[in-house]
């Protein structure tokens, strides 16, 4: 997993090294199993959003991992944009509107 030349499973696992914490720690620190921590140290698998704060919060790792979560921002507004465009001027309004009812009430959930 690359972003801007940073391997964040490679970080992660040299953070969490450098920190002496183990991968049985960190995981239950997070609330992942060790096996789902292993592949994303390995790069296999990306974690949610929710487990990059907690990484960032774990390991103290603001400037590396945050960069991720902000391209994972940018390529989902890139895909809402890519939908927006490619759809009639009624149905952006109409998308537009929803999404930004969901915006508006995404506090109701988290």
């Amino acid at each position: 997993m690359h972003t801007d030349g940073i391997d964040i499973g490679k970080a992660v696992k040299e953070l969490r090294k450098s920190r002496n914490i183990t991968k049985e720690q960190l995981a239950e620190k997070i609330g992942i199993s060790v096996s789902h921590l292993e592949k994303i140290e390995a790069g296999s698998r990306r974690p949610g959003i929710g487990t990059y704060q907690k990484l960032l919060d774990i390991l103290d790792a603001d400037m590396v991992i945050h960069k991720e979560i902000e391209t994972v921002q940018e390529k989902c507004a890139e895909k809402v944009q890519a939908i927006l465009l490619s759809s009639t001027e009624a149905q952006a309004v109409f998308m537009t509107n929803i999404l930004e009812a969901m915006a508006q009430n995404i506090q109701l959930v988290t």
